[in-house]
Parts: C-alpha cells; sequence; structure tokens
C-alpha cells in the first residue's frame, strides 16, 4: 500500500475551514462580553463627548429640587437634649438611647395623632412638620421645665432598599432626611460590574400605591429631578446590562462549547462540512 504525502492545495483549503470558523467563535463570545465605557459613565452631558472637561471649569449649574420631609404618625425619633439645669434635674439630658441598645426600640415613636409623649411634659403634636421645626416646638414645650435648653432630634425610620446590580443588596437605615440616589447607591457598596446606570427604577409606597419611576444616570440632568432624593421605604432597583448574560450564559459554558468543537474537529471535514 503507498501512501499519497503529495500536496493538495483544495484538501489545505478544507482543513483550515473549522479553524477559522473556531477564531470567529472565539472573537464573538470576547466581542459580546465587552462592556462599552458610555454605558458605564456617570452624569455625562454627551455620551459621545471624548475630551475630558477642565477641573477648574464650571460646566453646569442644577436648581435642587430637594424635598422637605414632614414627620408621620409612627416615625421614631431620638431625642437628647442639653440644658444648664443641673443634670439630676434634667430628666431628657441621658438621651433615648444607651449603649449597645437599638435606636428604633429606645426612640420616641409618634401616636396616631402625631405626638411625641415626654416625660413630665406630656404629649407634644409634631405630625407634618420638618426636623428643624420640630426641634423648635420640643424646644418651646421644654422651657417651663428646663433652663436654656438645646435640642437633638433625628429621624431613625428613614428607610431603604436597594436591590440588583450593587455591591450589596439590602435594606439600609439612614439618619439623613435628604439622602440622594447616588449617596444611597454608594452605601450599598457602590455598582457592580454590569450595573446598567441608565436603567435605574424607584419604587414608592404611597397612600396605599406602589408608584414606580424609571430614569437614567447617564444623564446629568438627573441631579435635577425631585426623584433624585429619596424618601422612606423607598425601593431602589439596578438592573444589568445585557453583557451580564452574555458572561454567564456563554462564557460560563465555552469549556463545554470548546471540547464539542474540537470533538467535531477530530471527526474530520467529511462530517463538518
Amino acid at each position: 500500500m503507498k501512501l499519497d504525502l503529495s500536496f493538495n492545495p483544495k484538501t489545505t483549503r478544507q482543513m483550515r475551514k473549522p479553524f477559522i470558523a473556531f477564531y470567529i467563535l472565539i472573537g464573538l463570545i470576547c466581542f459580546s462580553s465587552c462592556v462599552p465605557q458610555k454605558k458605564v459613565m456617570l452624569l455625562q452631558d454627551n455620551p459621545e463627548i471624548k475630551n475630558q472637561a477642565n477641573a477648574d471649569q464650571l460646566l453646569k449649574t442644577f436648581d435642587l429640587k430637594q424635598p422637605v420631609y414632614t414627620l408621620q404618625p409612627g416615625d421614631v425619633l431620638s431625642l437628647k437634649v442639653q440644658s444648664t439645669t443641673k443634670s439630676e434635674y434634667n430628666f431628657l439630658g441621658a438621651g433615648t438611647v444607651t449603649a449597645g441598645g437599638d435606636p428604633i426600640l429606645e426612640g420616641y415613636t409618634l401616636d396616631a395623632e402625631g405626638n411625641m409623649v415626654l416625660p413630665v411634659v406630656g404629649k407634644v403634636n409634631l405630625k407634618g412638620l420638618s426636623l428643624p421645626d420640630a426641634r423648635l416646638k420640643v424646644t418651646e414645650a421644654l422651657q417651663p421645665y428646663l433652663k436654656e435648653p438645646t435640642v437633638n432630634m433625628r429621624l431613625l425610620t428613614f428607610r431603604y432598599t436597594i436591590v440588583g446590580e450593587v455591591g450589596g443588596q439590602g435594606q439600609y437605615t439612614t439618619y439623613q432626611d435628604n439622602i440622594n440616589l447616588l449617596e444611597a447607591i454608594a452605601n450599598a457598596g457602590g455598582f457592580g460590574p454590569y450595573s446598567n446606570r441608565g436603567s435605574i427604577k424607584l419604587i414608592r409606597y404611597e397612600n396605599g400605591q406602589a408608584k414606580l419611576y424609571k430614569f437614567s444616570l447617564l444623564d446629568d440632568n438627573v441631579l435635577a429631578l425631585s426623584n433624585f432624593y429619596l424618601k422612606p421605604n423607598d425601593t431602589i432597583v439596578i438592573d444589568p446590562l445585557p453583557a451580564k448574560y452574555f458572561r454567564e450564559n456563554v462564557i460560563a459554558n465555552v469549556g463545554l462549547t470548546l471540547s464539542l468543537f474540537t470533538t467535531l474537529l477530530l471527526l474530520g471535514d467529511r462530517y463538518l462540512f
């Protein structure tokens, strides 16, 4: 039996086809998993801009629509009072929170009418007041009992929830009454590598309804939106980029794909083409 070792250009071209297809497949997988820079850069004035701005140059000015939170029945407040009255007679001087205690359990809960019930003083109605106005009203209520009282009060029940593509999903509590969306996301560990900054959902619960809002952090005009600031019990949902699907469903199975492809190559050109 005589082997034919002669060079056959046609056979060589046929053998190259599987390898060309192989490299095309790898290229498509790598390309599909890439995340364009414009999909992750925040607060863009022009998504196609190529040159960075001068750090000392004022780009824009926005009029902030900061909502003023007004106290409602069921809110829990911390309360600490300082006074020139001797400490043994300052019945509120120690504050409402002890070391290691739960601030919510040890705070003052506004009753169904919005009253804060204080020892000695009695009821002080705070419903519908902002925190600065509530501090002033409590101060006035304490003046007949304490000398030069100074009131420090915080809202303890400002909670919000973040789910989706962030560093740490969960429910968070803040002692700010004017926290904005970027601050809330930062508290949750920041954006994940596949966060869709252009698809942010906000769920707000008001008057027995769940209201859904959607906006983009790729647009710097979001700073001027009223919903840029959160309200208690808001839920933020960060959607994933399409690239995450390819990463988890294509690249994760690339080993299996390559094994199958190699097996097909070994079967010979006759079965592939």
